[in-house]
């Protein structure tokens, strides 16, 4: 698999000065992927297989992932078990958007 994709630079900005991995809020927390560490942990899940049009980023620890569509840029939470497109649940129109939306509470990753 080769992630050959421009990531969004408020995604690579934030995982860039991230301190630790782990972000939390009200609704929960989420565990960002190491960036270097994105194409092995995106075989190991077989997103390419089940789910080709994004990249798995984070996840809430309740086998639910955050991913980056490839296409738009938005951000999608999608169950890890049973892995589908069809499942994809838009969380944010970008990056940004995402990490306010979930430092306030404003979404849940379920």
């Amino acid at each position: 698999m080769n992630l050959n994709f421009q990531y969004p630079k408020d995604y690579l900005s934030y995982i860039n000065t991230l301190e630790n991995s782990e972000v939390y809020s009200d609704n929960g927390f989420i565990e960002f992927f190491p960036f270097n560490e994105l194409e092995q942990i995106n075989e190991e899940y077989e997103t390419a297989e089940y789910v080709p049009n994004f990249i798995a980023i984070c996840t809430n620890g309740g086998g639910v992932g955050v991913f980056i569509n490839k296409i738009d840029k938005k951000i999608y939470s999608i169950p890890f078990v049973g892995m589908e497109e069809k499942d994809a649940v838009l969380l944010a129109d970008s990056f940004s958007e995402f990490i306010y939306k979930f430092e306030n509470n404003e979404i849940e990753i379920i």
